[in-house]
């Protein structure tokens, strides 16, 4: 056993490896959401951390954000924790490192599985190697979240294994550890693997001689279950749900989720990888082709994961029964459900579950169940071979391998002629006749070998069909590599980039100086530049990030897409960047993609000094912004001034003869709390959007500090859950 565990371990790992490097030989970073968004936040933990400061209130983005209460952020991400600790300011290439770790993880934990079950060394390879490089988490590798729950699921089911079979109190603590880490990433993947979770521990009670016996045998296992993950996630999950209900995204509406079904056509991509022109220019389904489908595009739809998996599927998975023997009803049943439910639309039964199954309907793009299918089709994909090393080729069925023949074909036709109604078919012939070969040659080898021994080589060449497949097609291409040169605002400062930034700096610097809090605004000077307040400490009103807090984005409207000066809307609250709620918001400086004067939706330019003029950045200093604390109408003679601050502490000392309401231009949300003088008083929402506290005649100190995790927020959070659920 352990001389197998040291083949499959080193022989996952080396593959691994190969595909780190590369993205290091080529300089290639994974691309996008991965940077704009999630490395960003990345950058902010760790400054945070060494910083001595929780990161649980993120002042750069939105004017506030709680970090605690989303999931995006990276705050309950053990290995960026751990690593943040040490590292102020990570690499773009330590962030790929770090989310790639995950994806070893994963790999060596199906190896682990596949060891367990007594698959030979092959299969264990061929499962892992699917699981990391295979489908979703080739084309969504950019998005960082999904990819860390996906990840997580193989170690979590084989502590779940171990923990039930050895009826281990320490395994099933470390089980719901895992779990916790997975479920907390609070996206559709964690949910939908989480119910496969819950239907792995319920398989392996039914599937037991004497069920009751069993279940209370590990009745101890169980409870330490419950109570550790109880324990992990409750304070987390409370505050995300307390966030959500306060959201943009409060709800999804069916229609909506019908906009982020895979289109049936893609299922040919699971062995065509360029059928759609992927690796090229897309011309597959999207808004622009299907417009039903408007929420997915060519990387919700790439599922390429190659000939072996899908010839073992088809022949020896469904016509030859294998994928319903023991052991494989949990994986081949998940990845029925799970792609019934990627279908959405085009099935009958998405609008039940989205109804029924808790949680569902809090989400829009049912394609995300491809990390579900994906992870099953990985387990069994090496079931299946094992199964072919021991016993060999199912023996007839000729009428179901050509029904299922039958079926695969008429979807990769169905594929093709999709592609020639956008002007395409000869590209799409072209990469289906590319595919057929690898396809036959996969199909002659199993078909070749007789003897056991035979077979065994015969697992080894179609293993190394597969991750040659896999590395050629999935790694570092163009869904999931972009020159690093792309992100150097986020890191290393070069050129113009280098030079709005030190501009902005001592702008910024100087008016710390003299104890104003001013904020930015970034518009349209591209992606990078969307999060990079939070890399560089800047105050910014707007930022990149799906989840927001509603009033704030009705009211001030930045919305996500900041990176385009053509998609700034400018609500009647927020007109222009001398309205009263700029102004009172502290916003005093601009950088533009763009002169002010061409940006399109904005009625009129607002005063201000020119700092930096191009040619790719512009740099203004607004005039005349309000201070970011002040008495509002308050008694002529009152002040107020900022005496310390950090970003979940403001500290200030108020003078006025007639006391007043003292009001703080930062976001009024639950877990903020006000002192004066050390003790406790009520915040009141002021100006529709800023927290206020009546402050007495004379000299105080006025405290504002943010505990998301007191008793008392935390009970107010599970009151509004319960409200909520009645």
């Amino acid at each position: 056993m352990r001389g197998q565990l040291a083949i499959v371990g080193g022989a996952v790992t080396a593959i691994w490896l190969a595909a780190l490097m590369c993205w290091v030989v080529t300089d290639t970073v994974v691309p996008w959401d991965s940077k704009n968004q999630f490395y960003a936040f990345f950058r902010f933990l760790a400054a945070s951390a060494n910083a001595g400061v929780p990161p649980f209130w993120n002042p750069y983005h939105y004017a506030g954000h709680p970090s605690a209460a989303d999931p995006q952020s990276l705050v309950f991400a053990p290995a960026f924790l751990l690593w943040a600790l040490i590292d102020s300011a990570p690499s773009i290439r330590t962030f790929d490192v770090i989310v790639f770790a995950h994806l070893l993880l994963g790999g060596l934990s199906v190896g682990a599985i596949g060891l367990r079950a007594n698959w030979p060394a092959a299969a264990c390879v061929l499962a892992a190697v699917v699981f990391m490089f295979g489908g979703a988490a080739a084309g969504r590798l950019q998005h960082t979240g999904l990819i860390l729950s996906y990840a997580l699921f193989p170690p979590a089911l084989l502590l779940l294994q171990v923990a039930l079979q050895r009826r281990s109190i320490a395994y099933g603590a470390a089980f719901a550890a895992v779990a916790a880490a997975l479920a907390l990433g609070c996206n559709q993947a964690a949910l939908l693997l989480c119910y496969v979770l819950v239907a792995a521990a319920l398989a392996e009670m039914l599937t037991a001689a004497q069920p009751l016996a069993y279940l209370r045998d590990r009745l101890p296992v169980l409870l330490v279950m419950a109570l550790v993950g109880f324990a992990l996630l409750i304070a987390p999950l409370l505050l995300t749900v307390q966030f959500a209900a306060l959201s943009n995204r409060a709800a999804e509406a069916l229609s909506d989720a019908h906009k982020g079904s895979l289109y049936p056509a893609n299922l040919a991509t699971l062995a065509v990888a360029d059928i759609f022109g992927t690796h090229g220019t897309y011309w597959g389904p999207d808004g622009r082709t299907v417009p039903e489908v408007a929420y997915t595009d060519d990387s919700f739809n790439y599922m390429f994961v190659g000939a072996v998996p899908v010839v073992l599927l088809l022949w020896l998975g469904i016509a030859g029964g294998g994928g319903w023997g023991r052991g494989r009803v949990l994986l081949s049943a998940s990845m029925v459900v799970a792609l019934i439910y990627m279908l959405g639309r085009y099935t009958p039964l998405f609008a039940a579950m989205f109804d029924w199954m808790p949680g569902v309907s809090n989400f829009r793009r049912p394609a995300d169940a491809g990390f579900v299918l994906i992870a099953m089709l990985a387990i069994l994909t090496g079931h299946l071979l094992a199964d072919y090393v021991r016993d060999g080729l199912p023996r007839g069925r000729i009428v179901a391998v050509a029904a299922v023949t039958a079926v695969a074909v008429a979807i990769v036709v169905w594929g093709v002629i999709f592609s020639y109604r956008f002007g395409h078919g000869g590209e799409a012939l072209l990469a289906v006749l590319k595919a057929a070969p690898v396809l036959l040659a996969v199909i002659i080898v199993l078909a070749w070998a007789r003897t056991p021994e035979a077979r065994a080589r015969a697992a080894v060449i179609v293993t190394a069909i597969a991750v040659a497949e896999l590395l050629l097609w999935n790694i570092a291409f163009r869904l999931n590599a972009e020159a690093r040169t792309i992100y150097t605002p986020l890191e290393r400062l070069a050129g113009e980039d280098a030079r709005a930034i030190a501009v902005l700096e001592d702008a910024i610097r100087a008016r710390h100086a003299e104890g104003a809090r001013p904020r930015i605004e970034v518009l349209g000077a591209g992606g990078p530049w969307q999060n990079l307040a939070m890399v560089r400490g800047f105050e910014a009103i707007n930022g990149y990030n799906p989840l927001r807090i509603a009033v704030y984005d009705r009211l001030v409207a930045p919305g996500e897409s900041n990176w385009l000066v053509e998609l700034r809307d400018f609500p009647p609250t927020f007109d222009g960047y001398d309205s009263p709620l700029a102004r009172a918001l502290g916003l005093e400086f601009l950088v533009l993609g763009k002169p002010i004067e061409q940006v399109p939706n904005l009625k009129k330019p607002p005063e201000a000094d020119v700092l930096l003029a191009g040619p790719e950045r512009w740099v203004y200093q607004l005039l005349n912004p309000a201070p970011r604390v002040a008495f509002a109408a308050g008694p002529e003679t009152g002040q107020a001034r900022i005496v310390a601050w950090r970003p979940d502490r403001v500290e200030i000392d108020t003078d006025s003869a007639e006391g007043g309401t003292l009001v703080l231009h930062d976001h009024d949300y639950p877990g903020w709390f006000a002192e004066i003088d050390g003790k406790r008083v009520p915040i009141k929402r002021a100006e529709t959007l800023f927290r206020g506290v009546d402050v007495p005649p004379g000299r105080h100190r006025v405290v504002f500090y943010f505990a998301p995790f007191s008793l008392e927020n935390l009970k107010n959070a599970l009151v509004d859950v319960l409200a909520r659920a009645k």
